[in-house]
């Protein structure tokens, strides 16, 4: 199997949508690689009012008495003082829980933009939207993956595929041409194609497929380390940057077990390297207790990497953590080296992980998403509630929360999309 880099004609010249809050369309010709999506006019408006926490006035909490703060709650919800008031005045004398945009340093403000506007576009009564997010220009649709349903305490669970226009707010389900057991993380492939995991049901392993998202045809791609099966792969990255071809990393961790919709693991809690020129599978780094989200910074030279081990209910102290790594090149390979703490979630866990143009990383927390500087300092944060996993398209920021997709219009764009392939013999 041969593959070859496919250049979309978005990624050479396409109009560049431009929403504004009344969700018009602003259009130019100009050269883009990630062209922002319109939003239905009948999307409903959320709140989205911007506060100001500088790091300063957070300092001391406790000079009035003890404080308390649950791990998986919000930084409102802290209890300051002897008579265990929460915390929810701000400096500007607002209540922290009236505040969408919370700005902890000057930078997020005009990352945001003088007025970010959030709107929901769509939602359900169940967990339909939870993983693999990714905005395909060409078809004016988003693509993501539900979450598990069914009996989760039993094998009895599966995934649903969707598609969202955020135009119309049509969501349709995707019916693939083969079964992707309990579908995960995706990105893109071509212009209609994303790469979307499988993470495997009882002993069949994880996988990874190339679906049409407008036919459903789906192509098995790759399923095993020499004859081992991966354990439930979770989220993946496409580089192109590496010196002899593509290549794809991969997060592969045991979740299938925890999740108990696998009955065996056989491999590390381990991140993957997959050369699409040669067919080579190799590891490319470990030490997790479960690797989760992976991201590329836009040179390339840097990966994120999400460790989400405290999700185990065994393991409370585990990490909560964004590991950077450098990306090495050679002639042969790629590798990931120099492991060091980028920054760690105040909520919950850092699932999905994303970065813009400018380089500045963003990941779902317990609170919302949580955007970093390059340097790892937390800028900001767009606190909606618990919000899994996210994608740019253009401008606008969507973010999936189980039972509903949110778009948040901010003054920062995406990357350019991910470099697109298709097979050829």
């Amino acid at each position: 199997m041969v593959l070859q880099l496919h250049m979309s004609t978005t990624q050479q010249k396409a109009p560049v949508h431009n929403m504004d809050q009344n969700g018009s369309n602003n259009s130019q010709r100009i050269p883009n690689v990630n062209p922002s999506p319109r939003i239905s006019r009948l999307a409903d408006k959320l709140q989205s009012k911007v506060c100001s926490f500088p790091a300063k006035e957070l300092q001391v909490l406790g000079r009035d008495g003890p404080f308390h703060r649950e791990r998986t709650e919000p930084l409102g919800t802290t209890q300051v003082g002897k008579q265990q008031m929460q915390l929810v005045d701000t400096p500007e004398g607002a209540e922290m829980r009236d505040c969408t945009f919370l700005a902890h340093d000057p930078r997020f403000c005009s990352i945001i933009g003088e007025t970010p506007q959030i709107f929901r576009i769509a939602h359900k009564d169940y967990e339909f939207a939870h993983e693999g997010p990714v905005w395909l220009p060409e078809l004016h649709r988003l693509f993501f993956v539900s979450n598990r349903l069914g009996n989760q305490e039993t094998t009895d669970q599966r995934t649903e595929l969707w598609t969202l226009d955020p135009e119309t707010l049509e969501t349709k389900e995707v019916v693939p041409s083969q079964p992707i057991l309990t579908a995960n993380g995706a990105t893109n492939w071509a212009p209609s194609k994303v790469l979307v995991e499988q993470q495997g049901h009882k002993q069949v392993g994880g996988a990874l497929f190339s679906l049409d998202i407008a036919t459903g045809e789906a192509e098995l791609l790759l399923d095993n380390w020499n004859g081992l099966r991966f354990n439930s792969p979770n989220d993946l990255a496409v580089c192109n940057c590496v010196v002899n071809g593509p290549s794809v990393f991969f997060t592969d961790p045991s979740c299938g077990l925890q999740q108990n919709f696998r009955t065996d693991a056989q491999l590390g809690e381990y991140v993957w390297r997959w050369d699409l020129r040669s067919g080579s599978v190799q590891v490319a780094a470990d030490g997790f207790v479960q690797p989760n989200g992976v991201v590329l910074s836009p040179d390339g030279r840097t990966a994120y990497i999400t460790d989400t081990g405290l999700f185990r209910p065994e393991t409370r102290t585990s990490p909560h953590t964004i590991y950077a790594y450098d990306v090495v090149r050679t002639e042969d390979s790629s590798f990931l080296q120099n492991r060091r703490v980028f920054a760690a979630a105040d909520c919950g866990i850092p699932d999905g992980i994303k970065v813009d143009e400018q380089g500045n990383v963003w990941t779902g927390t317990g609170e919302g998403v949580a955007a970093y500087s390059p340097g790892g300092k937390l800028l900001g944060k767009i606190a909606v509630g618990e919000v899994s996993n996210m994608v740019f398209a253009g401008d606008v920021l969507v973010m999936l929360r189980e039972k509903e997709v949110l778009a948040a219009k901010l003054a920062i764009r995406g990357p350019p999309l991910p470099g697109m392939f298709e097979q050829v013999s």
